[in-house]
């Protein structure tokens, strides 16, 4: 029986494998020898720079694990596309909201059969005022008045009119346009005038145009009168040292400018339209009030009375408050007080179908072209009641 060492088989396999070493160092050594020699004619072509060399390692870095630089504008886009969506959104919801209160206050008027239309007088009388805007409401116009007054005429269930006057007058041309329209409907229907605080000029000439008044004790009444304002400041100018050239066609086609001071000739021309417009308010007046010109005259002049000397110099009919002046209207159109609905007239009824103050055709025209853009055409509308400034007022 032979036994044969296998320690001596293990130790000739290890003699073996580190025989075999050396072999793959050559190799080694080959290879390391290349990368050497392309490591050089790399040297040769460009030189070394550690950092961009550690760059170039890093971006190799990330390409091998497919690690994408991060891009700093994309949360800026992401929360651009947020607020796009948001204001979007809310335009959506202003429009619905606008709807539907449009249609709640069409269901109301009818569920309300309103009977007596309030239309209320409230601040200067204009002629006319600009188309309100995102930022800005302007008061109404005597168009606005007077398309009032039309849906109230042409209104079956509207059985009588109320015109409550807090108003220190305004426009000649308006005064008188309005009057002639209240004087209208008065005919159709009947119509009274509640002088509230102050019934002055152009306002009590639309006052007077309904045939009855009714004022509180304390309220201003009358001023029964024309003016015409022109501001000169020619001597500022010439104290501050500025001077003014006009080049004009005509003899008086700069009447009244303000840079300059006025003939006598200039003065009387335009005193005469003053007075025309004056005879024109007294003689108004006088027929509503059933008095001759002389007496409407005497009390014209531009004089003011509280509502105690109206009463008793015939300006008004009534000393009371609004409550008497719709048990009056009540009893004209044959309605008990229980059965009186009252509908006011506004802005807001008239313009309902509109969004921040802009028709719904023009909101979104002023959205896509941009709200800021188009801003400047409101303040090129500032001080529009200034926009004559020798325009006849009452």
């Amino acid at each position: 029986m032979t036994f044969e060492d296998e320690s001596k088989h293990d130790s000739e396999n290890n003699q073996n494998e580190l025989n075999d070493e050396p072999k793959d160092n050559k190799n080694n050594d080959v290879v390391a020898n290349e990368e050497l020699e392309n490591f050089k004619e790399l040297n040769d072509e460009k030189p070394i720079n550690k950092f961009t060399n550690m760059d170039n390692h890093n971006d190799k870095h990330k390409d091998k694990h497919n690690i994408k630089p991060k891009d700093k504008n994309k949360g800026k886009n992401k929360n651009s596309k947020s607020l796009v969506y948001l204001f979007i959104v809310i335009i959506v919801i202003a429009i619905l909201l606008t709807s539907s209160l449009y249609f709640v206050n069409l269901l109301g008027s009818e569920e309300e059969d309103a009977n007596i239309a309030l239309i209320d007088f409230d601040g200067v009388l204009y002629l006319d005022t600009p188309q309100d805007d995102l930022f800005t409401e302007y008061p109404p116009d005597v168009y606005d008045y007077i398309d009032w007054l039309d849906e109230a005429e042409n209104n079956p269930d509207i059985k009588g009119v109320i015109i409550k006057i807090n108003s220190p007058g305004g426009s000649s041309i308006a005064s008188t346009k309005l009057a002639k329209k209240i004087k209208e409907v008065s005919q159709t229907k009947p119509t009274i005038a509640y002088i509230e605080a102050v019934g002055a000029s152009a306002a009590y000439s639309a006052a007077s145009s309904t045939g009855y008044i009714v004022s509180e004790k304390e309220a201003i009444v009358g001023s029964i009168g024309v003016r015409m304002d022109i501001l000169h400041y020619y001597g500022l100018m010439e104290k501050i040292g500025v001077n003014s050239t006009i080049i004009k066609g005509g003899e008086y086609k700069d009447i009244a400018s303000p840079y300059r001071p006025m003939t006598e000739e200039e003065h009387a021309m335009l005193q005469r339209m003053v007075n025309n417009s004056y005879v024109e308010f007294v003689s108004q007046v006088a027929e509503d009030r059933n008095m001759t010109y002389e007496q409407a005259d005497n009390l014209a002049q531009g004089k003011v009375y509280d509502g105690r000397d109206a009463l008793t110099l015939g300006l008004v009919d009534e000393n009371g408050d609004f409550d008497q002046a719709i048990n009056i209207l009540a009893k004209r159109t044959n309605l008990s007080i229980d059965e009186v609905s009252i509908k006011t007239y506004s802005k807001e009824d008239t313009r309902a179908s509109t969004l921040f103050g802009f028709s719904s055709k023009e909101a979104f025209y002023y959205i896509g072209k941009g709200i800021g853009s188009e801003m400047s055409r409101s303040f090129s509308q500032e001080m529009y009641e200034n926009s004559n400034n020798y325009e006849l007022i009452q």
